[in-house]
């Protein structure tokens, strides 16, 4: 699969993409009812046969669930991952059928059947069906919100951001990560490139985030 970056999910992303209106970017938007003080990972573009694995042994070693947004064609390709995403108690979002940028300029035919294609890809291969939609780049219109509605999805941003898609160190993805804040999204990415750089951070991330004394509950959405 080719990096994202040059495929066009970061590099067409909208400013501030994860806090447009429409889509919630905070924790208890998704989910109410939880504990003021949770942040939620979230994991984009895979599965991936080589990078989900790796981020999911550095999740259990440090008893972290994470929500994975994935891509329809990489769950029809690899249906045995998404079952051990959910097997391990993380959750499995959707994130369209083949990840277009951009996204929102769709028709609202074609936006409608990139969401509904992956949500019956994803359910069938790991048999639970997706609660939640985060469209690519972050791209949300009228049209993305109305169809990811019509699935009785939530639509998810994010509000902690660091471009691990454009490799841009593990240093500066850990700094930015280790800023996260009561109620904050994460983001990072499983597919689309090399995730070597991601894989490291959370190694890092996780342990340091704890050991700086804040209460945060990790958690999926």
């Amino acid at each position: 699969m080719a990096d994202r970056a040059s495929a066009g999910s970061g590099r067409n992303r909208a400013p501030a993409a994860g806090r447009r209106s429409g889509a919630v970017s905070r924790v208890r938007g998704a989910r109410p009812a939880a504990p003021a003080d949770a942040i939620a990972l979230t994991i984009d573009d895979g599965p991936h046969p080589v990078w989900t694995p790796r981020i999911l042994e550095v999740l259990r070693g440090n008893g972290v669930r994470a929500t994975f947004f994935v891509i329809g064609v990489q769950a029809k390709a690899h249906p045995e991952l998404v079952r051990r995403v959910l097997a391990e108690g993380h959750t499995v979002g959707n994130h369209s059928l083949d990840h277009p940028t951009p996204f929102g300029a769709g028709s609202a035919a074609t936006v409608a059947r990139e969401i509904s294609a992956a949500q019956a890809i994803i359910t069938a291969a790991g048999g639970v069906a997706p609660r939640y939609f985060r469209s690519p780049g972050g791209d949300w219109s009228p049209a993305v919100l109305a169809a990811a509605a019509a699935q009785h999805l939530t639509p998810v941003g994010w509000s902690v951001d660091p471009r691990d898609w454009t490799r841009p160190g593990v240093a500066s993805i850990v700094r930015t990560l280790t800023g996260a804040r009561a109620g904050d999204i994460l983001l990072c990415h499983d597919g689309g490139g090399d995730r070597s750089q991601t894989v490291e951070a959370l190694r890092q991330v996780l342990p340091a985030l704890r050991a700086r004394g804040r209460s945060f509950t990790f958690t999926s959405l």
